[in-house]
């Protein structure tokens, strides 16, 4: 009998340790999508920029990393799908700030869409740092409350 609740102590508490790094790897994954907006905002700034080209030929040029780099893993890209691919990784602030660049950057004059592209990359950069920050107590947190559920469940259950 001790050794069954051992054994589901084990169990408990390695539950416990598989939250916390699914967790953790979610808070990457979300600092991670921020980096990939950003390098897709310069990427279609540069495209427009170098070749003038309407947004359609440049997100089908794209190079699959990028896009992926978004959470994005359809066919078709645009501008609204790949945001709604990423909007799981995304916090409210970052979610006001793409969304509006998704609905800003298909009309204007060349020299108002690079200015447009220069304040998302500038914007999304300051958020990314922030998150960067507080990434490593995010990751204490995570830990911390996993296992403390994982034990206190194990000594409930006792």
């Amino acid at each position: 009998m001790p050794i069954l609740k051992i054994l589901g102590v084990i169990l408990i508490l390695g539950a416990g340790a598989f939250a916390a790094a699914v967790i953790v790897r979610y808070e990457k994954k979300k600092i991670a999508v921020l980096a990939g907006w950003s390098d897709l905002i310069w990427y279609i700034r540069s495209q427009i920029d170098c070749y003038l080209m309407p947004l359609p030929e440049i997100l089908a040029g794209a190079d699959r990393a990028l896009l992926e780099a978004c959470s994005f893993t359809g066919q078709r890209p645009d501008l609204t799908s790949v945001y709604h691919a990423s909007q799981i990784y995304l916090d409210k602030e970052a979610r006001r700030l793409l969304c509006s660049f998704v609905r800003e950057v298909g009309s204007g004059y060349r020299e108002e869409l690079l200015r447009r592209c220069d304040y998302y990359i500038a914007s999304l950069g300051k958020l990314r740092s922030r998150r960067m920050e507080e990434l490593p107590a995010r990751q204490r947190i995570a830990v911390a409350v996993s296992l403390g559920v994982a034990a206190m469940a194990a000594i409930l259950l006792w």
